[in-house]
């Protein structure tokens, strides 16, 4: 019996002793947006309120200045200068490649069907190739559809050859490309000036990006296609030497809130704010122009080789790329039908 108590007793102290060294962990979350920013303030925050709230306060965070360049926060993470950060993956082209297929144009008009499907794809044909080596990857989503925005009134797709247009990626420059613009990369932050300097004639943006970087004093026009020109692809990444302080169990709470939850979370808020975007364009008087007909069958056509060449990339790298954009497409459809 007095044995049985001991070891009980011990067990119990044990458990205590190790409850009381497990270690708190705040997190510094660098941030290159602006701070009001609904990206911060109702996608990242609520998440990381979200994740103190299951770890009962064992695990916070700090929303701190950009400690860095936007396109640098992957090495900031990966070194441990930041702890956590977002950015879009087209802001390292080098980098990523298999995440180009949530970028491609003409799939879907709202981001919860594109993002899911995104996640989704990701997870069961590429997750394996670790593109994301060096960081903890959170989770993966994209936006609403890119549009094309332009500072001058035009009303057709053949009007916009020669122009100076703002891209983010590589499949963006592409867009570009085929259709004879001048491309000129540059991160989110930096659209305002260009805009109000006249460095660029428009931007491929989503309609609550225009609003949210106070671009509708200089948006007079927006070329419009089904499914977008493009949507940008995003993700939420942590430092790995930080998640292993994380102890199994809250690292487990946070996967629970990361991962496909994250992506139809912020996807939802992206829908949500690209309907006020478009009631703001359209009291602003922005033109809208809507590609179809021949024109969109000749644009399609047109573009026709990004998911050529997106395919031949996931096979040179032992995935089956039909299978993977056939799968992508069918989580589309599904989710688009809930």
């Amino acid at each position: 019996m007095r044995l049985s108590f001991l070891a009980t007793t011990l067990v119990a102290m044990g458990m205590t002793t190790g409850a009381a060294l497990a270690e708190n962990v705040t997190l510094r979350f660098s941030n290159w947006l602006p701070p009001t920013h609904y990206i911060v303030t109702e996608m990242i925050q609520p998440w990381m309120d979200k994740v103190a709230e299951a770890t009962e306060g064992r695990v916070t965070f700090q929303i701190q200045p950009a400690l860095g360049a936007p396109a640098a926060h992957l090495d900031l993470v990966a070194t441990g200068v930041a702890d956590l950060a977002f950015m879009p993956h087209g802001y390292t082209p080098a980098r990523f490649k298999l995440t180009e297929i949530g970028e491609l144009p003409f799939t879907s008009d709202d981001a919860v069907s594109n993002s899911v499907a995104f996640w989704r794809t990701y997870q069961k044909f590429m997750m394996g190739e670790d593109e994301h080596r060096g960081v903890k990857l959170l989770s993966i989503w994209t936006t609403t559809p890119s549009q094309l925005f332009l500072a001058g009134e035009v009303t057709r797709l053949d009007e916009v050859a020669g122009k100076k247009i703002r891209v983010t990626s590589p499949t963006l420059e592409a867009v570009a490309r085929t259709l004879d613009l001048t491309s000129i990369t540059a991160a989110s932050s930096e659209i305002y000036e260009m805009m109000s300097r006249g460095t660029v004639d428009g931007t491929f943006f989503q309609s609550d990006s225009v609003v949210a970087f106070r671009l509708v004093d200089f948006v007079k026009s927006q070329i419009s296609v089904p499914g977008g020109f493009v949507h940008s692809s995003q993700m939420l990444i942590m430092n790995p030497a930080m998640w292993d302080k994380i102890s199994a169990e809250d690292q487990a709470k946070i996967d629970a809130l990361s991962g496909e939850a994250m992506s139809r979370a912020f996807a939802e808020v992206w829908d949500a704010k690209a309907k006020e975007g478009d009631v703001t364009l359209a009291e602003a008087g922005v033109t809208v122009t809507e590609v179809g007909g021949e024109a969109l069958d000749s644009l399609k056509q047109d573009l026709s080789f990004l998911r050529t060449d997106w395919v031949a990339a996931a096979n040179d790298r032992g995935i089956d790329g039909e299978a993977a954009l056939a799968f992508y497409h069918a989580q589309i459809e599904e989710l688009s039908a809930e």
